[in-house]
């Protein structure tokens, strides 16, 4: 029994005319009779009787359609599930970031995909950088949003640009360079500043300092800090200077002062980070969704 000979009794049933449900299906009336024998040899017994204008449903036939109705629906189901598997709209993706959930777009996108894409299951791993890489490659985590140094990515690992920020200068507003500095970073060389703490060396950090340097300022007096949430209060505090990405400054309170840098070294960009090799469809379709969000 085939899912065609179900579909044309379920027709012909409706119908109650075989003239007009070959019609329907596009088919001849020969081949809609053949295919309803075929049925009711499978079967054996009579489907249909032949009545005067068409035909009507025996008692076999009364009591078999609404499980044929329920076969085909059974069976459209689970080829829509199949297409949504291979377009990567179902299944699980485990997602690491490192304070990466600042940067303006990833709540829009997440909160986006979680609505359109409710079969897929996302799980959010906090982790630092190397953590990150090496969750990566044993498998624990299938995709991870961190800002790294492209040149320190392991070898088995690519990265897809999902968003890129301008870096700001945060200072306590009653610091005496809160009206007249600037933008030249060198005459902060004698400043205090507060960083997050970049173990690896290969992440915001460490990318901010190179930038520094790169104008004229080697911050020699650094406060290291576990999270980039600390940075705006220790800034009103008065505890120090920091660098951060522009995203940030929707998270700033009373007593900071932003200052914008124009140097073109002061950019910070968020990657998606994936395994080269990657082939689930899952994976790859929230790769595709993810970029046109930054």
């Amino acid at each position: 029994m085939e899912l065609r000979h179900l579909k044309a009794f379920v027709v012909a049933a409706d119908l109650q005319h075989f003239s007009r449900a070959a019609e329907q299906l596009g088919i001849a009336q020969p081949a809609l009779s053949q295919l309803m024998r075929t049925l009711e040899s499978e079967l054996g017994l009579a489907l249909f009787r032949r009545e005067n204008r068409g035909v009507a449903l025996t008692a076999a036939g009364l009591a078999f359609l609404p499980h044929a109705r329920q076969s085909i629906e059974s069976s459209e189901l689970a080829t829509a599930a199949a297409q949504r598997a291979r377009r990567g709209e179902v299944g699980e993706i485990n997602i690491g970031y490192h304070s990466a959930l600042f940067e303006a777009n990833l709540p829009q996108l997440l909160r986006y995909y979680f609505s359109t894409f409710p079969e897929v299951n996302v799980s959010l791993v906090d982790a630092g950088i190397r953590a990150q890489f090496d969750m990566l490659l044993d498998h624990k985590l299938d995709l991870a949003f961190a800002r790294v140094f492209k040149d320190h990515l392991p070898d088995r690992l690519r990265t897809h640009h999902f968003s890129e920020s301008n870096l700001v200068l945060l200072m306590p507003d009653n610091h005496e360079l809160a009206e007249s500095f600037t933008g030249e970073l060198a005459t902060l060389r004698h400043e205090k500043f507060v960083f997050l703490h970049d173990t690896a060396g290969i992440g915001l950090t460490s990318h901010t300092l190179q930038a520094c340097r790169q104008n004229q300022l080697h911050p020699k007096n650094i406060m290291y800090v576990p999270s980039l949430m600390s940075i705006p209060g220790l800034v009103a505090a008065g505890i120090g200077l920091s660098i951060v990405p522009e995203t940030m400054t929707r998270l700033t309170m009373p007593g900071i002062r932003i200052v914008p840098l124009a140097q073109p070294e002061m950019v910070s960009e968020l990657s998606l980070i994936s395994r080269i090799d990657e082939r689930s469809s899952a994976v790859l379709h929230f790769i595709e969704e993810a970029h046109g969000w930054g």
